[in-house]
C-alpha cells in the first residue's frame, strides 16, 4: 500500500495556499485600515457562490469565476468601507459588531437565494500521478493563482506603487500632510482585500461544500495566520497557510474532514498560548 503522504502534503499545499490570499487580505485591513473585518469570510462566501452560478450555467473554471467575484466582491468592499468602515474607526467597538452584522447579513441573503442545504461543483477528473496519487485540476489552478496573486501584491507594498500603503500603515498624519487622500486609500484597500478574499472563495468552491456559513472558520484563521505570522510578511502568510493546510490535510485523512478544522484551530490556539507575539515577530526580536 502507498504511504498517504504525498498526497496529504499535496492536498495542504492547494488548501493552505488559497487560505494564505485570504489571510493576505485580512493583514492589509488589519495594516492599513486598522480594523477588524468580521465579514471577511462573508466574501470567500461570495466568491464561493459566484463560481456555483457559472458552474450552474456550464462555465465551471475557477480561472473565470475568480475574477468576476473579485469584482463583485471589491465593488460591494468599496461601498462597505466608504459608508461604514472609514466613518466607524473611531468606534472600536461599532466596527466589529456591525462588520459582523454584515457578515450575517449575507448568510441569510445566502440562504435565501440558493437554500441552506450544502452545494457542489463538479471539479472534473483528476489527473492521476505516480504512485496513484490524484492530482485535483481544482488545486493546481487554486494553488497557482494565489501564488502569482501573493508574489504580484509583495511586489507592490514593496514597490513605488505600495508607498502609500506603506506611509499610512506607519504613520496617517505624516501620510495626510504629504497630500496623500488617506480615507480613499482606506475604502479601497478595504475593497481590494475583500477581492482577495472573494477570489479565494472562487478557487476553494470545487474543494467541498458550498453553504451559507463556509466562511466562518476560514476567518478565524485568516485571523490567527496574521497574529502569528504579522502583518507586514506576504512570505510568512504564505509558508504558515501552507503548513496550516498541511496539518489539516493530515487531520482529515487521519480523522475525518469535519475534524480538521477543529485541529487546525487549537493547534493555532496552542502556538499563540506558548508566544502571544507571534513567531516572526519574536524572530525579529532576536535579531
Amino acid at each position: 500500500m502507498a504511504s498517504p503522504l504525498p498526497q496529504i502534503l499535496l492536498d495542504g499545499f492547494f488548501t493552505g495556499g488559497t487560505y494564505a490570499l485570504m489571510a493576505a487580505g485580512m493583514a492589509l485591513i488589519l495594516g492599513v485600515v486598522k480594523v477588524i473585518n468580521l465579514s471577511h469570510g462573508a466574501f470567500l462566501t461570495l466568491g464561493a457562490y459566484v463560481a456555483y452560478a457559472l458552474a450552474d450555467r456550464g462555465i465551471a473554471t475557477p480561472l473565470a469565476a475568480a475574477p468576476l467575484a473579485a469584482v463583485i466582491a471589491f465593488a460591494f468592499g468599496v461601498f462597505l468601507g466608504k459608508s461604514f468602515v472609514n466613518p466607524a474607526r473611531s468606534h472600536p467597538f461599532a466596527l466589529p459588531v456591525g462588520t459582523l452584522a454584515c457578515a450575517l447579513l449575507f448568510e441569510q441573503a445566502a440562504q435565501m437565494v440558493w437554500g441552506p442545504h450544502p452545494l457542489s461543483i463538479d471539479a472534473g477528473d483528476p489527473w492521476i500521478g505516480p504512485g496513484g496519487l490524484v492530482v485535483r485540476r481544482w488545486g493546481v489552478v487554486a494553488f497557482l493563482s494565489s501564488a502569482v496573486l501573493l508574489w504580484g501584491l509583495k511586489r507592490v507594498l514593496s514597490s513605488r506603487p505600495g508607498l502609500p500603503l506603506r506611509l499610512i500603515a506607519e504613520d496617517e498624519e505624516i501620510a495626510g500632510s504629504l497630500g496623500m487622500d488617506v480615507e480613499a486609500i482606506r475604502y479601497l484597500t478595504f475593497g481590494g482585500a475583500c477581492a482577495m478574499a472573494a477570489a479565494a472563495g472562487a478557487l476553494l468552491a470545487p474543494s467541498g461544500a458550498v453553504t451559507p456559513t463556509m466562511g466562518r472558520a476560514p476567518l478565524l484563521l485568516s485571523l490567527v495566520v496574521v497574529i502569528v505570522a504579522g502583518m507586514d510578511s506576504v512570505g510568512a502568510i504564505f509558508l504558515i497557510s501552507i503548513g496550516l493546510g498541511i496539518f489539516g490535510s493530515a487531520c482529515a485523512w487521519l480523522l475525518s474532514p469535519q475534524w480538521s478544522y477543529v485541529a487546525m484551530l487549537a493547534a493555532v490556539c496552542l502556538l499563540l498560548s506558548a508566544r502571544p507575539a507571534g513567531i516572526v515577530a519574536l524572530a525579529g526580536r532576536r535579531d
